[in-house]
């Protein structure tokens, strides 16, 4: 009787447990049923993302495209404005024609340049001007194209002789700048206040003199061992607490072989050496004087060299014209 009791309560212990076992079983496998739907879902929301993902990708594509030839094509429009330019600034040729030993260091910042140099003539004189006009790259180009047209058209209309007043040149210029450029008023907070300096040479045809004006510029001339400075007039050609005051012009007797110099600021301007400063007009004129023996083309090449090796590392800072006349 023992035994059969013992037998019973096994097979009942056993019969619980395979029920036991059963149900947890059926439990791992309602689990797994819900991991793999779980498993499921996720998997559809990583193909969905995947999807969006792709989507966005392409949209960005487009973007990228657009953005390339939208770049692609302003810059073709400024390479062909840079043609423009360089079309009306007068070919190193036209202008030795007139100054035949002289050399143009031209270096634009951007592709356009805010700087430009032109010349003229008459029986009477030989017009040699550089201009800086505010800014650079493309604001500076189209102030330089307004330039170039109002003095090729001011040149034209007074005429060059013999009395050639370069000051009244500038003053028409100034007022040029002034009446096609934005009028102040109290209702335009965007008034445009921008110009230009400039230096504007007339050398008489025997090269013993020139008649100068300059608005914030200074023309170097190299004689001997010494530098000579000619200073014009501290205001710009442009809006200015001064606008009202007239341009004067200068004149200075020349000897057979002095050097010129017309420029820009830009090279004085430019930053650079191991301590990160201006080059400085103390150091132009220094490096004038020290080249001013040198051949022309020789002078343009170690000036070129002195700045390229000052700015090393660094940006060009601004548009940068130097012209070296020799008499």
């Amino acid at each position: 009787m023992p035994y059969i009791i013992y037998i019973s309560v096994i097979s009942a212990l056993l019969l619980v447990f395979g029920l036991w076992v059963a149900s947890e079983i059926k439990k791992c496998k309602s689990s797994k049923e819900e991991l793999q739907a779980g498993i499921d879902r996720q998997d559809g929301q990583i193909t969905e993302l995947q999807k969006t993902n792709a989507l966005k990708q392409d949209e960005l594509n487009g973007i990228v495209e657009a953005y390339d030839s939208a770049a692609k094509d302003l810059k073709a429009s400024i390479h062909y404005a840079e043609r423009i330019q360089r079309a009306v600034i007068p070919q190193a040729s036209e202008f030795k024609s007139l100054f035949p030993d002289c050399f143009i260091y031209f270096s634009p910042r951007d592709i356009v340049s805010g700087d430009f140099y032109t010349c003229a003539s008459s029986p009477e004189y030989r017009i040699a001007i550089v201009a800086d006009c505010t800014g650079h790259g493309v604001p500076g180009g189209f102030l330089s194209m307004l330039g170039m047209s109002a003095l090729k058209d001011l040149l034209s209309k007074q005429k060059i002789s013999k009395n050639f007043n370069p000051g009244d040149i500038l003053n028409s210029l100034r007022q040029f700048v002034l009446t096609s450029l934005s009028e102040e008023s109290e209702d335009d907070a965007a008034t445009v206040s921008d110009g230009m300096d400039i230096s504007l040479c007339a050398f008489n045809n025997d090269f013993t003199q020139i008649r100068y004006a300059a608005a914030n510029h200074t023309i170097y001339v190299c004689r001997g061992g010494e530098i000579i400075k000619l200073k014009g007039n501290r205001m710009p050609i442009g809006r200015h607490p001064k606008q009202d005051v007239p341009f004067e012009t200068f004149t200075f007797d020349l000897m057979k072989g002095d050097t010129v110099y017309l420029c820009s600021d830009g090279i004085q301007d430019q930053f650079g050496s191991a301590d990160d400063i201006k080059f400085t007009t103390k150091r132009l004129a220094a490096m004038l004087l020290e080249h001013s023996q040198e051949p022309l083309q020789q002078q343009k090449a170690s000036i070129s060299t002195i700045v390229d090796d000052w700015k090393k590392g660094r940006d060009q800072f601004d548009d940068q014209t130097l012209i070296g006349i020799r008499i």
